[in-house]
């Protein structure tokens, strides 16, 4: 069922790359390009050995946060480029003049 996911979200999205224009949405670009390789890097991984391998396990003293992948990474920072790539959108559509 995952891997069947992970195809269908990285033929979409790939899809949608396709259709920008490169210099006018480099930083959206990058935000889906970190989302599919982290996508199919976990369905690498549960093809291959049936499970998503999470190997980083940070703590600081007494506290520990979740383990994670560099997949798991990789589409957490994709996530927060599209976030910013959107904010910076809604700032530049405010500041346009607004026509009559």
């Amino acid at each position: 069922m995952f891997v069947i996911l992970a195809l269908a979200v990285s033929v979409a999205l790939i899809i949608w790359m396709r259709r920008l224009r490169a210099r006018a949405h480099a930083l959206l670009a990058c935000g889906l390009a970190l989302i599919v390789g982290g996508a199919l890097g976990n369905m690498i991984d549960r093809l291959t050995t049936g499970r998503v391998v999470d190997f980083i396990h940070v703590h600081w003293g007494r506290h520990y946060f979740p383990a994670f992948n560099i997949a798991d990474s990789a589409i957490t920072v994709g996530a927060a480029i599209l976030l910013i790539d959107a904010w910076l959108e809604t700032r530049a559509a405010r500041a346009r003049p607004v026509r009559a």
